[in-house]
């Protein structure tokens, strides 16, 4: 709840799932991830898995890198 009070969740339409399909991504969920968040405007992506976003055009956080990245921001 904490989460989805903080955040906003894209929305996955026909449009991004086609041009999922077309990135360098092995796995197709997470090529999905990617170009919703791009059509939805983010700049970055969390996930535990920066292995899985090395062809990301985006910016990868691991949880921790956000928490650090976040309370560095807050004064």
């Amino acid at each position: 709840k904490d989460l989805l009070a903080m955040f906003d969740v894209a929305g996955v339409d026909g449009s991004v799932l086609d041009q999922a399909l077309e990135l360098g991504f092995s796995d197709y969920e997470d090529a999905v991830l990617h170009q919703a968040a791009l059509a939805a405007g983010c700049t970055a992506i969390v996930t535990r898995n920066r292995k899985d976003f090395t062809e990301a055009s985006l910016s990868i956080f691991d949880p921790p890198e956000l928490l650090a990245a976040i309370s560095v921001s807050r004064p």
